[in-house]
């Protein structure tokens, strides 16, 4: 289960922010996922609401966005950033492209309501 991994960190951030909070009614956890990670985002919600109903957080809902990432063409020397998975140049179809992916996953926010 390769999402735990990524559901540890986000109960780390919501333990850290909820512990100085009072009066939260309901959080939203933004959260950018490349297309290019080994975790799809249907099996990392799923695992979340499993995991999270053995924390003591309540009313808390996960928002998974996509994160776009550099593609460079090596062939055209284009550029140009991509949020799904595509393994060709979109200007000229070379397959000669280097992807830039710093992170897979990463917290981008949190919305508190009170």
């Amino acid at each position: 289960m390769h999402e735990t991994r990524f559901i540890n960190e986000i109960f780390a951030i919501l333990k850290e922010k909820l512990a100085k909070e009072k009066g939260v009614e309901q959080v939203t956890v933004n959260v950018r996922l490349s297309p290019f990670s080994h975790v799809g985002a249907e099996s990392l919600q799923g695992s979340f609401k499993e995991l999270i109903k053995g924390e003591s957080f309540r009313k808390v809902n996960l928002k998974i966005l996509p994160l776009e990432i550099l593609l460079e063409c090596k062939s055209c020397k284009r550029s140009t950033r991509i949020n799904k998975r595509i393994f060709a140049c979109p200007f000229c179809h070379s397959v000669d492209i280097n992807i830039q992916m710093d992170k897979e996953f990463f917290v981008e926010s949190m919305e508190i309501e009170r």
